[in-house]
């Protein structure tokens, strides 16, 4: 058992150039009161009801024998400290202040016996950091900024800083109270930014708050700014492209920000080496080439995604990505192994897989699905039409009535008027202003020329569908459909 001690002291104290028991002095060393005023030794019987609580919470042979050399060794700050960190460790992973409170008087005892040793303050900075997080003293920041300030430099730029600590609080404050201050919360990371500058976490929280309130260019120069001085974070590099992409989709449609797109692609491509197994980075990518009809490399980087992990999702996904070029040879074959690993119906990509192929009665059975596993207050105006379009084609009955549609915006409800008959065709017309919103135009009212009879107009309606150049729409696969039939 002394041989254990030996050694956990050993491990816990690796990352320090020297032990509490040698460490005498530090050039950084504070006298202890400055954490919680003038606190003088505890008094013996004091300990040794610290030390009874310890062997309450944790019976183990390594408390017990800890204990004992506290007892039998006073001046010995190394099983202090070992058994400080003990609970250290035990009360930030079940969330115990009894356990974090036993935590904090071991450390500042070790501390009175070997004044700044960098390890004892590191770990008191750790639960003064809970303590300022769970909102659980109104002094605990301030221990917390003092406890960080004695820290090297080195070790402050890997750790969360103080005011990180309360832009949480304050946070979690402003949820609870339904009364969100960016403001607030933006000065709360400009100062945690000042204390830690590199530190990616501040970087993209605070460019997340300029997005939130669309100050995309404020949250690109600040994400930009992090990444000069942080070069290793993929994060960084993935936020940025984020960013671009909401940016370019603000006013509802990205394919009118074609340098957006662009620009996002790039900065994955700088995340994905940092960050190599990240399927999500390699989606993201994928995505950002479609939507320049960049299709082979999509292709390819769609396929890594799936390599990494072949889920029921990943493998619907690719084969969404296949049917919207036309392949849907290698679409169905994706389809099926997704559903031999589980997938269901209730994702859209189902039957608008074989909607894309004209294969209309797997289509209404994958609708049908869809629809019951639907929540009926969710159904949009493309289920609507959907359920019209796929009915129409397969002679069946549409499963939506339109008194059940949710709309979403402007655009919505002028292609839910112009649906249901409420308006005429030249007022969706003025309605469509973006590129998406065109495709939309051109495709829906040339499939209603369609079932007229007015097959020439309804062709050169879908034609025009495709020169919008959407890449991701189902509008395209189907306009390319409905053109050869």
């Amino acid at each position: 058992m002394k041989h254990f001690i030996f050694l956990l002291c050993i491990v816990l104290l690796c990352n320090c150039t020297h032990s509490p028991s040698t460490t005498r002095a530090s050039t950084e060393a504070t006298d202890v009161g400055a954490y919680k005023g003038q606190v003088q030794p505890l008094e013996s019987h004091k300990l040794n009801s610290y030390l009874s609580s310890s062997k309450k919470i944790n019976g183990s042979d390594v408390v017990n024998e800890l204990v004992q050399k506290i007892v039998s060794e006073p001046s010995n700050p190394d099983p202090l400290y070992i058994l400080g960190y003990l609970h250290m460790q035990s009360g930030l992973d079940s969330k115990s202040n009894a356990e974090l409170d036993l935590a904090e008087t071991y450390l500042l005892e070790t501390l009175k016996i070997a004044p700044g040793n960098q390890v004892v303050i590191r770990a008191l900075y750790n639960i003064y950091y809970e303590y300022t997080v769970q909102n659980q003293s109104p002094t605990a920041i301030f221990d917390a900024q003092r406890a960080f300030n004695q820290l090297p430099a080195h070790v402050r730029m890997s750790i969360n800083p103080p005011s990180l600590a309360k832009y949480v609080v304050t946070f979690k404050q402003q949820e609870k109270d339904h009364q969100r201050n960016h403001q607030a919360l933006r000065d709360l990371l400009l100062q945690a930014k000042i204390e830690s500058p590199f530190n990616d976490l501040i970087y993209i929280q605070l460019a997340n708050l300029y997005s939130q309130d669309r100050y995309f260019s404020l949250a690109l120069a600040t994400l930009k700014l992090g990444a000069e001085g942080i070069t290793t974070s993929a994060n960084l590099y993935k936020a940025i492209g984020d960013t671009y992409n909401k940016r370019a989709e603000v006013h509802g449609c990205n394919y009118e920000n074609a340098d957006d797109i662009r620009n996002a692609a790039k900065y994955y491509q700088l995340a994905i080496p940092l960050k190599a197994n990240d399927q999500d980075l390699h989606y993201d990518l994928s995505h950002s080439f479609f939507d320049q009809d960049l299709n082979q490399i999509a292709l390819h980087e769609a396929s890594i995604a799936l390599e990494i992990d072949e889920s029921p999702e990943a493998l619907s996904l690719n084969a969404q990505n296949y049917s919207n070029l036309g392949d849907h040879q290698k679409a169905n074959l994706l389809l099926q192994k997704a559903v031999a690993k589980g997938y269901t119906m209730k994702s859209p990509s189902f039957h608008e897989i074989y909607m894309n192929q004209g294969d209309w009665q797997n289509a209404a059975k994958s609708f049908d699905t869809y629809i019951k596993l639907k929540d009926p207050t969710s159904y949009s105006v493309y289920d609507l039409i959907k359920s019209d379009i796929i009915a129409h084609q397969a002679k069946q009955l549409p499963w939506i009535v339109d008194k059940k549609i949710t709309l979403q915006n402007d655009w919505e409800e002028a292609l839910f008027n112009y649906w249901s008959a409420k308006t005429n065709e030249l007022q969706l017309k003025s309605a469509a202003h973006t590129r998406c919103e065109k495709t939309e135009y051109f495709f829906y009212t040339g499939y209603r020329d369609l079932q007229m009879g007015n097959g020439a107009q309804a062709k050169m309606k879908f034609a025009e569908t495709l020169k919008q150049n959407t890449y991701r729409f189902i509008e395209r696969p189907l306009a390319a459909y409905f053109l050869t039939q």
